[in-house]
């Protein structure tokens, strides 16, 4: 093993200019006339000229960009702590270091203090062929008191792809790829000499996604990462649990799993009010809405994002390492792609924003990032501690961080894995694999202590007796109150409860909600108890207590919380009360209160998916209660309401409920306001059926009703002809129009084709150009789809994007969308990577030919020649103070950089995050590839006036035109005779006219030497 990773590392390297001009000549003089689809890329040459299309898109995305590019060597501990910028009021010192530990993702303490962290040895590769498992866990002491470990013992070794941990029950939750182990040491000599193997049978996708990181949730539940798989239990090994690609849950008390919405890959935490974060790679900080024990008490309601993100996610994402991203696909540059150890920071150490932090390590970036957590109406959301830094960025590129812990001390403690590394063989091709040292660094690791600059580190007291525990509920430290939580829930003395009842009318929030979970846990909270904590004075408070109201047996006392709580003026507490009405028995309390809540909160699209979570049963009455004509306070905003009101009647399909609903509409009961968002909602519902009527939809069931609907469903044609006409007015308002339009499209009639493509001819707004598409979507006839390209000129650049995901469908009018870019009717330009990768891999020969010779070139055929000709500027001697003056007289004008110049087009503040061939390629072809946003419109005035620019904002009345040089102009609708969308970018092909090539080379120096 070590003499292959000898002669890895011997492996020649060419120079970085070398590496960047190779990946010019791939991006930028890929010729048309030298095409193949099939050919694949040599092992031998993964960066020679790439003579196909896909490769060129192939290569820039799967690693070839950076694989060849020297590395620098590993550096010292102390090395690394100099390569550090840290946001200014906080400080960080070297905890533990090589040869003390090594590979480190992961760290928790235990009751006693002392820290245990999972060395991940088996990344990523895993022992040579019969060898021993590489993971182990250790545990590190400083027994000196500098501040530093200088002791470490071997917990346990020998594990099989361990990478998290969790103290529980006298030892440790692990997770081993398939299992989750129970690790105890019984003898007390700090060595692990009991392992009992607690869940098995989970499927892993690979080392960085498995099960793992578990959490003790703040009700008493342990919350896990991925957990696919047939598993079984300890307790019940002959039955099988299949569980979906999500995260899961378990009740350590009877050891019943459930599955969780959301999928985490390695990142999960609790902060100090009990929300959970995780996140995946490219989704930082995400979060559960709504949990699936509260899912599944309305079967006939879908919820789309049950979780969701809590910071920008993807592209949005935004970092700024200090040194260039080797991610595997350039566009991932400057943002995360390797998001992981999501860790929420519950200490007392700084001030309300610190206390209020989730960090997230990004270890391609080298960096680790600081989010402070806000209520967002009923959800959170992150808002960046700085806006255009991250918390910590370090310049060695060995540095990476992989997650973090609050320690008992109120330290923040961050594991670098210290790798050359971390990125995943499966990611990459298999000749670009090969050449890489994948356990370069494996002797090395460190462990950072982070602390607020002059903060005093607690001195933490391990609990020796009951009362011990009890007093922590009292700690300013969250981790604390979590151990004193866990650990007297694990005891299972109900005796204590009398100990823990005073706390829970502690001064602190924190203290008051770690005694009621306590209480509940041990099964000693009495409804007297309850009932105060759910009138509690801090609106957190009252919140979880509705949480463990929705539990208790007593369902009279949950009325009793119910009734008392709907006039809380708090939405996070409504909304929590908005999923307790889904516990109640029918009848007035429940209708009441929901019709409350509904008026007042049902505008909020969050809100009304609890809301809904409780409409099973009565669904119907709630409809026409709240969409009758009577029914004044229930304004246009809860339409959305109403319409999934609908849909969880249509799917549920009582005909008793169905039979009063259309009776309502026929009979004019129902606001006019509300019709076309009730069929709407009915035609979505009934699709989904699935009981004695067979399958049904909304045409169906006006043209063959069930006998015991006959009737009531003659009064429906009034309310389609009503929908006909407003859908094609003018004068209506934009939301009228789509709500008419989305249900039209719920009938299949020449009539409707035609109103369509009437719609279209007439300029409508984005929204309702996007409706008219969405609509021809649901049933695309081959006339409406050749209309859809006959208008392509027509269509907000917003738009074209769904009407070319309904063109790739289906083979006939994905070869009608080609011979469009053929007869230059649509340009290339629109179609995303992943759009020509799938076209230039189809399966169909002759969609793939034709796609091969009109996608075959990275740059357009007439910018060929001026791209060969600046390939030199990639590698000449630039100065970027004179590339400063060339942005300003030639790109300032719609351009900004670091705030100097105008924003019609991209900001390139972060263009330093991007290759020097990568900016010369968008440069220099700025018609490649146009971003929605930024593509060009012109608009002629019924005075014969033309102004282009970009549409800014958009209304009823007028739109606003974003130029050049930041002037705007607003143009009244009834002023606009027509609108083209240009097939170019706002950015002129020519720049080369205005820049030589020594002045491209100063440019892209500026660009990306800031």
């Amino acid at each position: 093993m070590r003499l292959r990773r000898i002669q890895r590392s011997r492996q020649r390297r060419r120079s970085p200019i070398a590496a960047s001009l190779t990946i010019a000549l791939v991006i930028l003089a890929a010729p048309a006339t030298e095409i193949t689809a099939t050919d694949p890329p040599t092992a031998a040459e993964p960066t020679a000229q790439a003579s196909s299309a896909l490769e060129v898109i192939e290569s820039s995305r799967g690693g070839r960009h950076w694989i060849d590019e020297s590395t620098d060597p590993p550096k010292t501990p102390e090395q690394t702590l100099q390569s550090f910028s840290i946001e200014p009021g906080y400080e960080i010192s070297l905890f533990a270091a090589e040869p003390l530990v090594r590979d480190p993702v992961a760290i928790c303490f235990d009751a006693a203090g002392k820290m245990y962290v999972v060395e991940y040895g088996d990344y990523p590769i895993g022992p040579e062929d019969g060898g021993d498992p590489l993971s182990r866990i250790v545990i590190l002491q400083d027994t000196d008191g500098d501040g530093k470990a200088d002791q470490r013992t071997v917990f346990a070794e020998k594990l099989d792809f361990a990478h998290s941990l969790m103290p529980y029950r006298g030892g440790l939750l692990v997770g081993a790829k398939t299992k989750v182990l129970h690790l105890v040491d019984t003898d007390g000599d700090s060595v692990a000499d009991r392992t009992t193997t607690l869940l098995d049978g989970f499927t892993p996708a690979h080392p960085q996604m498995q099960v793992g990181n578990p959490r003790y949730g703040i009700d008493n539940w342990i919350y896990f990462n991925y957990g696919p798989g047939e598993v079984t239990t300890l307790e019940n090994a002959e039955q099988t649990i299949k569980l979906p690609r999500k995260d899961f849950r378990l009740d350590p008390k009877t050891m019943a799993i459930e599955s969780e919405p959301g999928m985490g890959q390695f990142g999960n935490t609790v902060d100090r009010w009990g929300n959970r974060f995780y996140c995946t790679n490219r989704n930082p900080i995400i979060t559960t809405l709504l949990p699936t024990n509260v899912l599944k008490r309305n079967p006939f309601l879908v919820i789309s994002d049950a979780s969701y993100d809590v910071a920008p996610s993807g592209g949005d994402s935004r970092v700024y390492p200090k040194v260039a991203m080797k991610s595997n696909y350039l566009s991932h540059a400057g943002t995360h792609t390797s998001a992981c150890g999501t860790t929420a920071y519950v200490g007392p150490l700084g001030d309300p924003s610190f206390q209020n932090s989730v960090f997230v390590c990004e270890p391609i970036g080298h960096l680790v990032t600081r989010s402070v957590i806000e209520a967002d109406g009923v959800g959170l959301q992150a808002r960046r501690a700085q806006a255009k830094a991250d918390f910590i960025a370090s310049t060695d590129t060995w540095f990476r961080p992989s997650s973090l812990a609050t320690g008992p001390d109120g330290g923040l403690y961050l594991a670098d894995m210290y790798r050359l590394w971390v990125e995943h063989p499966k990611f990459l091709p298999p000749e670009i694999a090969a050449k890489l040292d994948w356990r370069a660094g494996e002797d090395r690791g460190r462990i950072y202590r982070i602390v607020p600059k002059d903060a005093s580190l607690g001195q933490y007291q391990a609990p020796q007796t009951i009362d011990d525990q009890v007093a922590m509920l009292a700690s300013d430290n969250g981790w604390q109150q979590f151990t004193a939580q866990r650990l007297l829930v694990e005891r299972g003395d109900a005796s204590v409860a009398m100990k823990v009842t005073p706390y829970l009318t502690h001064a602190r929030p924190t203290t008051r909600i770690h005694a009621l979970w306590t209480l509940h846990g041990l099964g000693k909270l009495d409804a007297e108890q309850l009932q105060a904590i759910c009138e509690d004075s801090d609106s957190r408070c009252r919140t979880h207590g509705l949480k463990v109201a929705a539990l208790v047996a007593d369902a009279s006392l949950r009325e009793s919380i119910a009734k008392a709580a709907a006039d809380d003026p708090s939405i996070q507490v409504r909304f929590q009360l908005a999923q307790l009405l889904g516990t109640l028995p029918a009848g007035k309390v429940l209708t009441e209160v929901g019709i409350k809540l509904a008026r007042q909160d049902g505008s909020d699209r969050r809100f009304a998916d609890g809301w809904l979570t409780s409409m099973s049963r009565n669904s119907g009455e709630m409809l026409i209660r709240l969409a009758g004509t009577n029914e004044a306070s229930f304004g246009q905003g809860q339409a959305g309401l109403i319409k999934r009101l609908a849909e969880v009647v249509g799917a549920r399909g009582d005909q008793a409920e169905l039979r009063r609903v259309l009776d309502s509409l026929g009979q004019g009961a129902l606001n006019s306001t509300f019709e076309s968002a009730v069929l709407s909602g009915l035609a979505s519902g009934l699709s989904r059926y699935r009981g004695s009527m067979g399958r049904l939809s909304l045409a169906q069931l006006i043209n063959q009703p069930p006998e015991s609907l006959a009737e009531s469903v003659a009064g429906l044609d009034r309310i389609l002809e009503r929908n006909r006409k407003l859908a094609g007015d003018d004068r209506a308002s934009v939301r009228e129009r789509i709500a008419a339009i989305e249900l039209l499209s719920h009938q299949s009639s020449e009539a409707n084709q035609t109103l369509y493509l009437g719609i279209l001819e007439n300029h409508p707004t984005t929204a309702i150009q996007s409706a008219v598409v969405a609509a021809i979507g649901r049933s695309p006839s081959t006339e409406n789809v050749r209309a859809l390209v006959e208008r392509w000129q027509d269509l907000r650049p917003s738009v074209r994007p769904e009407v070319l995901t309904i063109l790739l469908r289906r083979h006939e009018s994905t070869t009608m969308m080609l011979d469009a870019i053929g007869a230059k009717q649509i340009s290339a330009a629109g179609l995303s990577l992943d759009q020509r990768v799938r076209l230039l891999k189809h399966p169909n020969e002759a969609i793939r030919s034709s796609a091969t010779r009109l996608l075959g070139g990275a740059v357009s055929k007439d910018r060929q020649k001026v791209a060969k000709t600046y390939e030199a500027a990639l590698s000449m001697t630039a100065d970027p103070t004179a590339g400063k003056q060339v942005f300003a007289k030639v790109c300032a004008s719609c351009h900004r950089v670091a705030g100097e110049g105008q924003l019609t087009g991209p900001d390139l503040t972060d263009a330093s995050n991007r290759s020097k061939a990568a900016l010369l390629y968008d440069i220099l072809d700025p018609n490649s590839k146009v971003e929605p946003r930024f593509t060009a419109s012109t608009v002629l005035t019924v005075d014969g006036d033309v102004f282009s620019g970009l549409i800014d904002q958009e209304g009823d009345e007028a739109i606003v035109l974003k130029m050049a040089e930041g002037k705007s102009k607003t143009i009244g609708r009834s002023e606009i005779e027509q609108i083209k969308v240009s097939e170019v970018s706002l950015m002129p092909e020519g720049i080369e006219k205005d820049i030589t090539p020594q002045q491209m080379a100063d440019l892209l120096a500026f660009l990306t030497g800031r």
